[in-house]
């Protein structure tokens, strides 16, 4: 250990401010802090001391006198002199190589060989994903079955609108938790909110199964109730499973948001290929199979995935998780900064979601068949719909694939392929639909992947939940606004 004064004005003398080889010193909870400014006070006081070596005045304290012109007082002999000046040479070089060492906080260093990608890799993360979106899809996939059940009309009627306000709420749930699950379930752990998530999901599954479609109570309550219950789902899983997965490094989360698309897809395609012939499953029977297969993915997240703590102050019981969530937002000097922008994007991407993809497609080819080829080739909607979610998948797993491959820049580059892919569909040429949802989800995926890579580079570990809870909060403002402008857009 170096231990040397910052004061060179004076007489340079020995004190207890102390740097390890690591280039760190121990704050008062025992951890350790970069020092920079340690560092130089032992570069700038090594090159003050007398070219001839001292012998200290006072040999309790350390201390020595210098006579103006630099010279010591009592210097040491000749041969003394030599062993100093070559320690002292090795001191100044040692704290030349303390500048130029990165800092590794010591509840990080343990985590370094999976965030290098030398560790395993938990391919069950995929799973886990691709069985919760399946149940997402299902809400705002599968609502026309539900529209239909009520006997409400695709038309400008006001009981039209009335149902799509009340299916939006799971929008709006959506944004109001990616931050409330904060404080809504503060008491529990990431982990915890994991379980209360995908729950709430298989509740919500189950609502429209059982209650609307079994027992056909056809009363818009239970739409708003199951909807509202998918967006507190939506609004607390992603966020929290994130943190869970940042331990286990940058390979195991590239996996985990791959199941997005897929998931999403497995629904939006595989409905048109089991309710029709030859199988005409019902639609009751999908939600109860998708809620099943939740249930599947919350025993996989709870047998195959370790609980591994990023930062000791993330994993919290009681009041902590709010106190927690609250120091975060005081401390936002040290995450905000490095983040704010790039949220930005999502709120574009999001938008593009979910007005377009597929949004408002579905109202511009809504008649038995497509034309996808004037007068050369047309399609049953169902099987053009099977491919344009086909595309839509394909893209989603391109964008969020290449998202840890490519040089990083701003995620906003990646917007450039969302407003192509919404051009692309407001053109209503059939043949370029299947590649308009085919860009807008290259740019999502591209997006999402960038962003959160970002995170867990730029973002210190401590602030990890709450930096993704600000990333999905602010890009769910465009979900909720593309949400209630689709009826617009579709009359326009």
């Amino acid at each position: 250990r170096l231990a040397t004064s910052a004061d060179i004005s004076g007489s340079p003398t020995m004190s207890s401010s102390t740097i390890t080889a690591e280039g760190k010193t121990p704050d008062s909870t025992g951890s350790f802090v970069q020092s920079d400014a340690v560092v130089q006070g032992c570069r700038r006081n090594v090159s003050a001391l007398p070219a001839t070596p001292c012998q200290p005045s006072d040999p309790h304290s350390g201390s020595f006198t210098v006579e103006p012109g630099g010279r010591c007082s009592n210097p040491l002999s000749e041969a003394s002199a030599g062993d100093v000046r070559a320690r002292l040479s090795r001191a100044q070089e040692l704290a030349d190589n303390l500048l130029l060492s990165p800092i590794v906080q010591p509840e990080e260093a343990g985590l370094a060989q999976r965030e290098a990608g030398d560790g395993p890799v938990y391919w069950q993360s995929f799973f886990i994903v691709w069985s919760f979106f399946c149940g997402y899809a299902s809400l705002f996939g599968l609502q026309h079955f539900i529209k239909v059940r009520f006997g409400i009309k695709d038309d400008s009627s006001s009981a039209s609108h009335d149902f799509g306000i009340a299916t939006s709420v799971l929008y709006v749930f959506n944004l109001l938790f990616r931050f409330a699950h904060n404080v809504v379930f503060g008491c529990f752990s990431p982990r915890g909110r994991v379980y209360i998530s995908v729950s709430f999901m298989m509740a919500a599954i189950l609502t429209i199964a059982v209650r609307i479609l079994l027992l056909e109570s056809y009363h818009l309550g239970w739409v708003v109730l199951a909807y509202s219950m998918g967006g507190i789902a939506v609004g607390s899983f992603e966020s929290n499973l994130l943190t869970c997965l940042t331990p286990l490094g940058h390979r195991t989360k590239h996996v985990a948001i791959l199941g997005i698309p897929v998931g999403v897809t497995s629904v939006l395609v595989g409905i048109f290929f089991v309710m029709g012939p030859p199988f005409y499953v019902p639609v009751m029977a999908v939600y109860i199979v998708v809620a099943g297969i939740n249930l599947a993915g919350m025993l996989l997240f709870m047998f195959c995935i370790p609980n591994i703590v990023v930062h000791p102050g993330v994993e919290v019981k009681g009041q902590l998780g709010v106190r927690k969530f609250a120091s975060d937002l005081k401390a936002f000097r040290r995450w905000l900064p490095r983040l704010w922008h790039y949220p930005l994007a999502m709120t574009v991407d999001m938008f593009a979601l979910s007005c377009f993809s597929p949004g408002v497609a579905l109202f511009i080819y809504d008649n038995p068949t497509v034309d996808v080829w004037p007068r050369r080739l047309t399609m049953q909607t169902d099987t053009f719909f099977a491919l344009y979610n086909t595309t839509n998948m394909l893209g989603g797993l391109l964008g969020r694939w290449l998202s840890y491959r490519l040089r990083p820049r701003h995620a906003m580059c990646y917007s450039c392929f969302t407003v192509l892919g919404i051009v692309l569909l407001l053109s209503r040429v059939p043949v370029l639909a299947p590649f308009s949802t085919f860009f807008i989800m290259l740019g999502d995926g591209l997006i999402y992947g960038t962003i959160s890579r970002h995170v867990d580079t730029h973002v210190q570990k401590e602030f990890n939940l709450t930096a993704i809870s600000c990333w999905l909060f602010v890009g769910d403002f465009g979900s909720v606004v593309g949400s209630n402008m689709i009826s617009y857009v579709r009359d326009w």
